[in-house]
C-alpha cells in the first residue's frame, strides 16, 4: 500500500481525556460527510468508545492486543476497514510506539492533553515521558485548568520542550484560549537590558518568537556564555546548554554573533547590540554585534534547567 492516510496521533496518561477528545472530534467534526474514519487503540481507560453512535459517523474502532506486533495489527485494521482518516489513541508507556507504525500511517497532526489536577506529578515523577509527547506536538490540551494563573510555573519548561507548538487551556466548561501569556522577567521598553543566567531561557525564548522585541537594544550578559562554532558556515554562536528533564534533552540555545576577531576563549562575557537579520523565508533572527567581549572562567553549572519552576 503506498497511499497515505491521514493519520493524527493522540497522546496523554491514562484518563488524561483521549477517548473523549477523539470522539467529539469525530461527532462534531465535518469527516462524516465523507470517507471513513478508524480508531486504532492502544490504551483503554474508564471511557469507552460509543462504538454504536461512531457507526452512524462511518467511524470503527480497532482495540490493540498485547502481544501483537504493532506494525502488523495496523496494516490488518487498514486492510480490513479501508479507512480514509485514522486517530491513533497512544500509550505513552509502550516503547517507541509511534515508531512502530507502518510508513503508510506517517502522522499529519500530533496532540498532547494533559488533566491539569495530576500536571505536577507527571512532571515530578514521569518527566522524560511528558517531554516525548510534547516534542512531537502539534499542539497541546491542558484539561479543565481554572485559570492562566495555574499554568504560569509550567510555561518556561514547556516552551523549552516544544517552541513551535501552540498551546491551549481548556476550562471546566469546556472553553479554550491560549495556555501562556508573553512573560519576560524584564522590562522591554528600554533600550539596554541585563541578562543573567535565570534570566537567560526566557530570553532566548521570547527572542525566538519576538526578535522584534530586541532590534537595536543593548544586550549585557552578566554571566558566561559558551561560545561555539557555528559549522558549516564560518562564524561563532555563544548560548547556554539548556536540559529539560535528562541528559537525553540537552540543547545549546545560543545566538550568533557578529564579531571581527577570534573569539577570546570558550566562556565568554559578552556586550553586544542586537541586530535582526531575515532568511530566506523572511524570517527574522536575532543576532549579536559584539561591542565588548572578554574571556571569562566557566560557571559552577555547565547546564541551565529549563524545568525550575515556582512552587
Amino acid at each position: 500500500m503506498d497511499k497515505q492516510i491521514d493519520t493524527r496521533l493522540i497522546y496523554g496518561f491514562l484518563e488524561s481525556g483521549k477517548t473523549t477528545y477523539i470522539q467529539d472530534c469525530i461527532v462534531h467534526d465535518y469527516f462524516h460527510k465523507y470517507g471513513t474514519t478508524l480508531i486504532l487503540c492502544f490504551e483503554e481507560g474508564e471511557e469507552s468508545y460509543d462504538e454504536e453512535l461512531l457507526s452512524s459517523f462511518r467511524t470503527s474502532v480497532a482495540c490493540y492486543e498485547e502481544d501483537d506486533d504493532v506494525t502488523s495489527f495496523c496494516l490488518l485494521m487498514i486492510d480490513r476497514f479501508q479507512p480514509d482518516r485514522i486517530y491513533v489513541e497512544m500509550n505513552i508507556m509502550m516503547n517507541d510506539l509511534a515508531g512502530k507504525l507502518p510508513e503508510v500511517m506517517k502522522p499529519t497532526f500530533t496532540l498532547s492533553l494533559f488533566d491539569f489536577s495530576t500536571l505536577g506529578l507527571y512532571l515530578s515523577n514521569l518527566k522524560q515521558h511528558v517531554s516525548t509527547m510534547v516534542s512531537a506536538s502539534n499542539q497541546v490540551i491542558f484539561r479543565d485548568c481554572p485559570s492562566k494563573e495555574g499554568l504560569a510555573p509550567f510555561s518556561q519548561e514547556f516552551r523549552v520542550m516544544n517552541r513551535t507548538a501552540s498551546y491551549l487551556r481548556q476550562d471546566p466548561m469546556g472553553y479554550h484560549e491560549k495556555a501562556f501569556d508573553l512573560f519576560v522577567p524584564y522590562p522591554l521598553d528600554t533600550p539596554e537590558l541585563e541578562i543573567s543566567e535565570n534570566e537567560y531561557i526566557p530570553f532566548w525564548l521570547d527572542a525566538q518568537d519576538h526578535p522584534e522585541h530586541y532590534e537595536g537594544k543593548r544586550i549585557r550578559f552578566t554571566d558566561p556564555l559558551e561560545v561555539r562554532r557555528d559549522a558549516p558556515m564560518p562564524g561563532y554562536n555563544a548560548g547556554r546548554v539548556v536540559m529539560t528533564c535528562c541528559m537525553a534533552d540537552i540543547q545549546y540555545m545560543g545566538f550568533g554573533i557578529i564579531i571581527q576577531d577570534e573569539a577570546p576563549g570558550k566562556w565568554i562575557l559578552l556586550d553586544s547590540a542586537a541586530v535582526v537579520e531575515t532568511d530566506i523565508y523572511r524570517r527574522g533572527h536575532v543576532k549579536l554585534r559584539v561591542l565588548n567581549i572578554t574571556a571569562a572562567p566557566a560557571p559552577e553549572e555547565l547546564i541551565l534547567n529549563a524545568g525550575l519552576r515556582q512552587s
